[in-house]
């Protein structure tokens, strides 16, 4: 659009003539082609509105040179200072003292005009989409299961997740070492619910207090009913920057690291040390858990630290394991002890506080290269995602 034709535009506007759809999209490009645009259009404005309301009032004479600057748009400032330079010696007081209240609502209307013409020059473009580093959501073919009982009998023991490969930041299948394994289930085609069964009601997800819902895709990983299913996969190192990670694997110190997953269990029963947790680390040397822990005597959802073979510095919530959950773990490296801190089903527009955490621990130094899933209790998990921001574990539909 040539700068004629805009000024023409902002008059016809600011006369109450309409403007089609096209005219205004038209303007609003032009607007946002060139800083000086703005600027010019804010004196236009300002200038078209001065004259109108002296020329109103009949107290500016107006030659037609000064018309034709109207018209043909030069409101530059020079013209503009020319034109509204008070001349004292011919207005006579009371005319002064209603044009400096003139002025001051002209300076208000300034500051109103300058707000739109930054707004419409703001960009309209979303931010970018930060993906996770490594994700699953478990979009396989549903496993065949027969129907099974309270203890797990008929639970399958071979086949599962064995050698699925789908997601993105793996460097090999899921692999299953378990006497048992876990399975990929399709909530709709669940016909024999147990009445005890917690997930019949509805298929793992997250919608926060605001309406926001967290992106989901495929099926759900179903662990083992009784005892017990291992799955396990390694990371594809490669797909993580370099200041998450050192020659020992993930954790480098200084490296800030969020994991997030669904979950949900059979029930909340604490009884005959039921468990389900995801871990990152090693259970021999140091590593980190979380889920339903069996050392938790609520059967809720808890985190701990994990010391040649020991659990430390467990932190239990009050949230039911029985309960669907959205779980959000931030991982803080450090010389020394690691910081971990888990939200519990937080709002998804903004990073969660610190401050807000759920539980909140310390961890004995350690560093991962896989994530394992271990389970002594049949609980649905899904959308796993690794990466080096909350908005990247957490995405918005």
């Amino acid at each position: 659009m040539q700068d004629q034709e805009a000024f023409e535009l902002l008059d016809a506007h600011l006369d109450d003539l309409h403007l089609t759809d096209e005219q205004i999209e038209g303007l609003r490009a032009w607007l946002q082609d060139h800083p000086q645009h703005a600027e010019r259009a804010f004196h236009r404005i300002f200038l078209h509105s001065f004259l109108r309301r002296r020329l109103h009032a009949q107290r500016l004479p107006v030659s037609g040179e000064r018309t034709e600057l109207v018209i043909n748009g030069a409101a530059d400032v020079e013209s503009f200072t020319e034109l509204s330079r008070p001349h004292t010696a011919l207005i006579p007081g009371p005319i002064r003292r209603k044009r400096a209240v003139l002025v001051a609502g002209g300076v208000i209307i300034m500051g109103v005009i300058v707000a739109c013409v930054w707004v419409m020059r703001r960009p309209t473009v979303p931010p970018p989409v930060v993906n996770a580093d490594a994700y699953d959501g478990f979009a396989y073919p549903a496993t065949s299961i027969p129907a099974t009982t309270p203890d797990g009998e008929s639970w399958p023991t071979t086949g599962g997740l064995q050698g699925l490969a789908g997601g993105t930041g793996w460097s090999e299948p899921w692999q299953e070492t378990g006497p048992k394994v876990a399975v990929i289930v399709d909530h709709a085609d669940q016909e024999n619910w147990d009445p005890k069964d917690m997930r019949k009601f509805s298929p793992l997800g997250h919608t926060d207090a605001q309406g926001h819902v967290l992106q989901t895709s495929g099926l759900q990983m179903r662990t083992a009913m009784g005892s017990r299913s291992l799955t396990s996969r390694k990371f594809d190192l490669t797909a993580f920057s370099n200041e998450m990670k050192d020659e020992n694997g993930l954790g480098k110190d200084g490296a800030v690291i969020w994991f997030s997953f669904l979950a949900q269990s059979y029930n909340s029963t604490a009884s005959n040390n039921r468990f389900t947790y995801l871990q990152v680390g090693s259970r021999e040397v140091s590593g980190f858990r979380i889920g339903k822990v069996g050392a938790a005597p609520s059967g809720n959802w808890t985190a701990t630290g994990l010391l040649t073979g020991a659990q430390v510095n467990l932190r239990s919530s009050a949230v039911p394991s029985g309960e669907m959950t959205f779980l959000v773990t931030r991982l803080e490296f450090r010389p020394g002890a690691e910081d971990a801190a888990v939200w519990i089903n937080p709002a998804l527009g903004d990073e969660p506080k610190l401050e807000d955490a759920t539980l909140r621990l310390s961890v004995p130094d350690f560093r991962f290269d896989g994530v394992t899933i271990n389970a002594n209790f049949s609980t649905d998990i899904d959308e796993l995602r690794f990466g080096k921001t909350f908005q990247a574990v957490a995405p918005i539909k």
